[in-house]
């Protein structure tokens, strides 16, 4: 059931993405009443769908956009800082092979610069290998024509997971944090905004006044804008990223891949014990609550991949899963879609505020600027903090905290140690909360599917303090296991059990949301 919403508020956001939940917590950190509208589940749209990293870019250096990418490195590091639980350097491969548009000497000057703009608090330095060195790190990779390869290092993030910390940390400071509201009309009066939403979880719809609106809709933006009648034809140009999951190609390293034809760069990261490749870039006007993968942006990664790494059999035959998302980019006239700037606007009219662009390794940087703005039309002091703090940050050092939850949590909860460590990745200091629930209950204790750490305990804390209020939420976003081999059958059937209990679902409505999440698996499940 939806908890009584504000009459007035300060600042209402709609759009529950990086963009929206990051100026939540940040507003709500800095004193001020705050409203979210998310008119799906939180990270449903774009902030789920990403290639899941914290880095500068270094494919910016190309096109000169050296204040992007001194941003997005610095950020990077303070992030890593914010949440040491979700995310972890990652070692970098980038081959150069004979016959490829980028000269050996235009990457080392690449990584020396990326290096460079870094800082003192860079992750690594940079090295270049040559072609045995190469071949010896990472064996699956092609060793005809290589020239030699550059390691670097950037770092991996679970970005829905990044999402719900912002909203938790919204949350924590007062704000309120609505998934399955939807906003439907708004109304433009001398001192702010009067909004209409709907609640999808009472079928009932309401009404909010708020001094300062935010449009953190996303790919959505365009529809928001058009309900105050502004002219937004060219606010957002959305471009499509596919991704897809493949068995694991290298384990520890990630690849940087020039591909052929488009001069693009793609990536392959381990990803979950797979391998994570993308990301296209096609421009896409299409209605973004239906992006799906197609079938030529598949057939294109595996092209691409299957070439760098022929012995590892990369074909469509053995995809595990595959998602789409739409990047909100500022407008640009750009013949190509890839060429389009990825820096952040936040656009200002009256007392509404509309951000469009950037990416999730600035999204801190962008809502503390947004901030800013806030305070300025509430006629706010400007008590803004540097920086968050956000629930599952350990009290401790990351490794002290990690080391004492593999040796004490298998003894005092009677899991395993691969559970400790996947619960306390996921979670940081709140996994102890999770497993509280096992003392409760200690047939949740059982693990979601044999081959995997999730326990039904998570899918309990799911529902019960995280607000996922369908079978997908929890799926797809709150443990991701909905991208893993192990995404249907046992695993699907037992999350909707425990999901069933706690939300007194009829037989007839679980048949309904297994039904709707398997939908949203590619490739389809039988």
């Amino acid at each position: 059931m939806s908890p009584s919403i504000l009459a007035k508020t300060d600042l209402v956001i709609i759009g529950g993405g990086i963009n929206g939940a990051g100026l939540a917590a940040q507003a709500a950190q800095a004193g001020l009443s705050v409203v979210l509208f998310e008119k799906d589940d939180f990270a449903s749209g774009t902030s789920s769908k990403s290639t899941k990293l914290f880095h500068g870019g270094i494919r910016y250096l190309e096109q000169a956009e050296f204040a992007l990418v001194f941003e997005g490195l610095h950020e990077r590091n303070r992030l890593l800082r914010m949440v040491p639980h979700l995310s972890r350097p990652v070692p970098f491969l980038l081959p150069s092979y004979e016959g490829d548009s980028r000269a050996t000497w235009k990457l080392k000057l690449g990584l020396w610069l990326y290096d460079l703009l870094a800082g003192s608090k860079n992750i690594g330095k940079h090295k270049w290998l040559n072609p045995v060195q190469t071949m010896a790190l990472a064996p699956t990779l092609k060793k005809e024509g290589l020239r030699g390869c550059g390691l670097y290092f950037d770092a991996q993030v679970n970005d829905a997971r990044l999402v719900l910390e912002n909203i938790l940390g919204a949350e924590k400071f007062g704000a309120q944090c609505l998934n399955y509201h939807q906003v439907t009309e708004i109304d433009q009066e001398p001192s702010g905004y009067r909004i209409t939403y709907w609640d999808d979880l009472t079928k009932k719809t309401a009404t909010i006044f708020a001094s300062c609106l935010v449009n953190a809709s996303g790919p959505w933006a365009t529809e928001t804008a058009q309900m105050l009648n502004q002219d937004s034809a060219k606010l957002v140009r959305p471009t499509r990223g596919t991704h897809i999951v493949v068995p694991q190609v290298l384990s520890e390293q990630a690849v940087l891949i020039t591909t052929q034809g488009d001069n693009r760069v793609i990536f392959v990261i381990p990803w979950r014990g797979s391998s994570l490749i993308g990301t296209t870039d096609i421009d896409d006007s299409s209605d973004p609550d239906n992006t799906r993968p197609t079938e030529e942006e598949i057939d294109y990664l595996v092209e691409q991949a299957s070439r760098v790494f022929p012995g590892s059999s990369i074909k469509k035959e053995i995809i595990v899963a595959a998602f789409a998302g739409l990047r909100p980019l500022a407008w640009g006239d750009e013949e190509k879609a890839s060429s389009v700037s990825r820096e952040d606007q936040i656009i200002r009219k009256r007392r509404l505020l509309t951000i469009i662009g950037g990416k999730l390794t600035t999204y801190h940087h962008m809502a503390h600027q947004a901030l800013k703005q806030v305070l300025m039309i509430l006629d706010r002091k400007n008590n803004a903090k540097e920086e968050l703090c956000l629930p599952g940050l350990p009290a401790q050092s990351w490794d002290i905290f990690l080391k004492e939850a593999l040796e004490r949590w298998p003894i005092q909860y009677g899991i395993t140690k691969d559970q400790a460590n996947h619960l306390a990745h996921l979670y940081g200091q709140r996994a102890e909360e999770v497993l509280k629930l096992t003392e409760e209950q200690p047939e949740w204790k059982r693990s979601l599917h044999t081959d995997r750490p999730e326990i039904l305990a998570q899918v309990a804390f799911a529902v019960k303090k995280e607000k996922a209020y369908h079978l997908d939420d929890v799926m797809l976003r709150r443990l991701e296991i909905g991208y893993s081999l192990q995404r249907w059958g046992e695993a699907a059937e037992r999350a909707s059990q425990v999901m069933a209990e706690i939300l007194d679902w009829s037989p007839e409505l679980r048949l309904k949301e297994l039904e709707n999440y398997k939908a949203q698996l590619y490739p389809k499940v039988v």
